[in-house]
C-alpha cells in the first residue's frame, strides 16, 4: 500500500510541473551549463520573463515544442512555471 501511495504521489507531482505546450515554462539546465538555457530559449523566440527559483534557470513564455528538442539535446529540463512558485500574474500568460 505505502507504495501505491508513492506512486500516486509521484504522478501528481508529474502532472503539477508537466509544461503546457505553450505559455510560461520553466527551462532548468540539469548539466550545470547556465548559458545554455538562454540560448535555447532565444533560439526558440520565447520571451523572457525572469530568472527562475533554481540556479540557472529561466521563467520564459512560448511554445514547446519550438525548443523542446534542443533543450533536451543539451541537458535542460522543461517544466510548468506556476505563477506560485515562480512569480507572475498567471499560470499562463
Amino acid at each position: 500500500m505505502p507504495t501505491q501511495a508513492g506512486v500516486a504521489l509521484l504522478a501528481l507531482i508529474g502532472f503539477a510541473f508537466a509544461p503546457p505546450a505553450q505559455g510560461r515554462l520553466l527551462l532548468v539546465p540539469i548539466t550545470g551549463n547556465e548559458r545554455a538555457a538562454l540560448n535555447v530559449a532565444l533560439d526558440g523566440d520565447a520571451r523572457l520573463l525572469g530568472a527562475g527559483p533554481l540556479r540557472g534557470s529561466l521563467v520564459v513564455a512560448g511554445s514547446r515544442d519550438r525548443f523542446a528538442s534542443a533543450a533536451l539535446d543539451r541537458g535542460i529540463l522543461i517544466l510548468a512555471a506556476p505563477s506560485s512558485w515562480c512569480g507572475g500574474p498567471g499560470d499562463n500568460e
